[in-house]
C-alpha cells in the first residue's frame, strides 16, 4: 500500500473535520421565555436559530430572567417578561418592552425599549433608546461612543 494511496482518504477526513467543526460553532439567543421546553438542547430552538429556552441558574435567588442575546446581524425580540438584557453579540438590532437592566458587551447594536433602569457597557458604538420613564442609571461605560436616548 503506497501513500499516494491514502491521499484520497485523508482528504475526506479533513473534510468532514471542517464541516463538524463549523457545526459546533454557537450562534443562538438563550434567555428567559420559560414556556419554551426545555427537556432536550435541539428543542426550544425556532428556525431562527435563537434558543429560548430557560436556561436561568436553579441557584440564583433573585426573580430576574435574562435573556442573553449571542448572535449577530440580527433582529432580535426581547420576550416579555425579561427583566436583564446581555448582549454579546454585534451589529444587532433589538427590541423589547420594559426591562430592569441591559449590558452591552458587543459593538454596534441599536437597542430600543419600553423603559430601563440601569445600562452598562463594555462594547463600543452602541445605542439605547427608552421610551419611558427617567433616564437610565449608567453602571459602568468602559467601551467608547455609546448612548442612551430618550426616544
Amino acid at each position: 500500500m503506497s501513500l499516494k494511496s491514502l491521499l484520497p482518504a485523508a482528504a475526506a477526513v479533513a473534510v468532514a473535520t471542517l464541516a463538524l467543526a463549523g457545526c459546533s460553532m454557537t450562534t443562538n439567543v438563550s434567555g428567559g421565555d420559560s414556556s419554551a421546553p426545555t427537556s432536550s438542547s435541539s428543542e426550544g430552538t425556532d428556525h431562527s436559530g435563537h434558543d429560548h429556552s430557560d436556561k436561568s441558574d436553579s441557584s440564583d435567588k433573585s426573580d430576574a430572567k435574562t435573556y442573553t442575546i449571542e448572535v449577530s446581524n440580527a433582529h432580535v425580540d426581547i420576550p416579555e417578561g425579561t427583566t436583564n438584557v446581555v448582549v454579546n453579540g454585534s451589529n444587532n438590532h433589538i427590541e423589547g418592552d420594559d426591562v430592569t437592566e441591559i449590558t452591552v458587551n458587543g459593538s454596534a447594536n441599536a437597542i430600543a425599549v419600553g423603559s430601563v433602569n440601569k445600562v452598562s457597557f463594555t462594547g463600543s458604538n452602541n445605542s439605547v433608546q427608552y421610551e419611558n420613564g427617567n433616564a437610565p442609571q449608567t453602571g459602568s461605560d468602559s467601551g467608547a461612543n455609546n448612548a442612551v436616548t430618550k426616544g
